[in-house]
């Protein structure tokens, strides 16, 4: 009889390789695509001319365990040294089932280095797996975690703020108590795991930059077929993968460098992106 191919028997086959990807070296380096730097420009309200080219690198949706490994962890970490950005921002989800591995994805990370520090916000997987635990990891290894708060962040030439909300899983971002205390006329950047929260960040009036991650950029990606993480993903149907404008908003999605649910990644390699932020002032002269 002949095979149909539906998109459920495509996952069960793909499942059955990932199995057999845990058991073989030979298949599970088969299976892993190869880390790229994407590199980006994006205009930021407020940017004063002199902080023009300022750096952010960042980094989503580690997944330590059970598919990402800490090799990999340490690949994109060194990736991310070799950029010498100004700043790196984390944007969320360093372990996927249980806090287990927390301490363990937050040493690695300490090897991370930027004259202006490294931040981390949370994903949903850190919620649903013990954020207390994650959080604690992180602080003491010197990466302060942002929920619903700003810090300003001081440069020899000039000062931005940077902004992190907790997961949409846990609440609606709560825009109004992150950013009490800033000004409009502050260039102003955002970590917020969730693409799909830009519309209510949006909504609010908020003129800044929004860096995400979540969607895996889509994690299986087939030409003609819904993306998986478009079909599983809640709060990241919209906004799959790079940038994007949402109202007042300059929004990049970060592709990440784990798993989730298949140890498999097609058409959407893992990512550490590099964004040199630009002032609209230099752009209108």
């Amino acid at each position: 009889m002949p095979v149909t191919y539906s998109r459920r028997n495509l996952l069960r086959q793909l499942t059955a390789l990932a199995a057999v990807g845990a058991s073989s070296p030979a298949v599970a380096r088969e299976r892993k695509q190869k880390l790229i730097v994407e590199r980006v420009e994006v205009q930021v309200p407020g940017l004063p001319p002199a902080m023009d080219g300022f750096r952010i690198a960042q980094l989503s949706d580690l997944h330590l365990e059970p598919f990402t490994t800490e090799e990999d962890i340490l690949q994109s970490v060194t990736a991310c040294n070799a950029l010498q950005p100004d700043m790196i921002v984390l944007t969320g989800d360093f372990v996927t089932h249980t806090a287990r591995p927390a301490p363990k994805v937050a040493e690695i990370l300490s090897q991370l280095h930027a004259p202006y520090g490294v931040y981390a916000s949370l994903g949903n997987h850190d919620f649903q797996s013990g954020a207390p635990e994650v959080i604690r990891s992180l602080t003491e290894r010197g990466i302060p975690v942002l929920r619903n708060e700003a810090r300003r962040i001081r440069t020899d030439k000039g000062m931005l703020v940077l902004g992190g909300f907790d997961s949409c899983y846990v609440s609606k971002p709560d825009v109004r108590k992150a950013l009490q205390d800033w000004k409009q006329t502050q260039p102003l950047v955002l970590m917020m795991h969730e693409p799909d929260a830009a519309d209510i960040i949006a909504a609010a009036g908020v003129k800044a930059l929004q860096l995400s991650g979540h969607t895996h950029g889509g994690q299986l990606v087939f030409r003609g077929k819904t993306p998986m993480s478009l079909r599983r993903a809640k709060f990241g149907k919209k906004y799959l993968a790079g940038q994007y404008t949402v109202g007042g908003l300059q929004m990049y999605v970060n592709r990440g460098i784990g798993c989730v649910g298949i140890p498999l990644r097609i058409g959407c390699p893992p990512e550490v992106t590099e964004l040199t932020l630009r002032s609209p002032e230099l752009a209108r002269a």
